[in-house]
């Protein structure tokens, strides 16, 4: 044994062996997160790199150890070398993970709106053969508002995967007709080494208005699979029974399914790709439908300045089933989205960071009533640790 101990020790310092301990730790890192935590701790004392760190504090976050795990991660977020956007990214997903477990994670933003009840700009309608003007409830007109966003989640004993969450999303505009408000309670089974799975019952609900919009309860699903430089991808899937208590006739079952991949082309570029469909049947066929949607991304980094941009554009396709009653033909819609954020990464203030975010939608109907275009532009501040 001693003999044995003397081999390991004078040849713990070889490329060869630091890989194997590094594929001990993760092989072990499912079932056994502190013993990896103790080779990825070890590891590290002895070479400092950063890439060893990474799963020093995934394990820590896998054993349970959150304050140790959130020591690591930010201190690799704070290392003044640069660090790849994808591992960033990785990075302060687990940071925000460890936030909403130890009290809770929130975003406030402060934005502009130019037409928040999606009203087309045309002012004559035809239904049924008849052309009539159209006058919306509200007037179309840009109005500032206030959103705020919190999420919370408890693990439901230690150890055992299980975790209760809360999260809530509020609205407030101007004109309080717009205000929205959305509320989800789930629970979720988390199996996560490597790679991460979980399976989560919830019910969601939304008032729009002051009145009960919707209400979902749902069964979801999300795998990730991460590869060794650091790309990853992976799928979701969602179903349950969605209720309109004021629109029964949209009541139905509704199911969507979704997958992405993320690669990293240098250190500071990568690309994003996801492609979705989904499915509603409603008690009303005509306002069954199925979509489709299509996001090509991008996020690009300046090392000098900290300064990180995303850019998202996005194509949406929608088909009903059936004539509509009113209109007296089958509606078909066709969407773009386009998204800008930037933020600077060591910018905090009072413990936040900010970021500036522009969206613009747009929506053309076969249904002219349904055709519409939106900007949406403010200021966000979230609490990444």
């Amino acid at each position: 044994m001693s003999a044995f101990f003397l081999v390991g020790h004078t040849q713990a310092n070889t490329p060869r062996i630091y890989q194997q301990r590094f594929e001990e730790g993760i092989a072990v890192m499912g079932s056994n997160p502190n013993l990896a935590a103790q080779i990825f701790g070890d590891l590290y004392q002895e070479t400092k790199a950063v890439r060893i760190q990474l799963e020093w504090a995934r394990s820590l976050y896998l054993a349970g150890r959150l304050s140790e795990a959130k020591v690591q991660f930010i201190d690799i977020l704070n290392k003044p070398e640069s660090i790849p956007i994808t591992v960033r990214d990785k990075v302060e997903w687990y940071v925000g993970e460890i936030q909403k477990q130890q009290s809770f994670r929130f975003t406030v933003s402060l934005f502009q709106d130019s037409n928040p009840g999606y009203i087309t700009s045309t002012r004559t309608v035809s239904i049924l053969g008849q052309t009539l003007s159209y006058q919306p409830a509200q007037p179309a007109k840009t109005e500032t508002a206030l959103n705020v966003g919190v999420q919370a989640e408890r693990e439901i004993g230690t150890g055992s995967g299980y975790f209760a969450q809360l999260g809530a999303n509020t609205l407030t505009y101007q004109t309080s007709a717009y205000n929205k408000q959305t509320y989800d309670a789930s629970v979720t089974k988390r199996w996560q080494d490597y790679n991460y799975k979980d399976v989560k019952l919830g019910f969601e609900t939304m008032y729009y208005g002051g009145y009960t919009y919707y209400n979902y309860p749902y069964v979801s699903t999300r795998f990730v699979f991460n590869s060794t430089n650091q790309d990853y991808y992976g799928f979701n899937l969602k179903g349950g029974t969605i209720d309109y208590p004021t629109y029964s006739y949209l009541s139905g079952v509704q199911a969507l399914t979704s997958a992405f991949y993320n690669h990293n082309i240098t250190r500071n570029i990568s690309a994003y790709l996801e492609a979705g469909i989904d499915r509603t049947t409603a008690t009303q066929q005509a306002y069954s439908s199925y979509g489709m949607y299509a996001t090509l991304g991008t996020q690009l980094a300046h090392d000098a300045t900290n300064v990180q941009a995303t850019i998202k554009a996005s194509a949406l396709q929608r088909n009903y089933w059936e004539s509509d009653p009113l209109w007296g033909q089958v509606r078909q819609d066709a969407g773009r989205l386009y998204f800008f954020s930037v933020t600077k990464r060591d910018l905090y203030i009072l413990g936040l960071r900010p970021s500036i975010d522009v969206t613009y939608q747009s929506n053309n109907s076969s249904i002219p009533f349904f055709t519409y275009g939106k900007a949406i532009g403010g200021i966000s501040f979230s609490n990444v640790y």
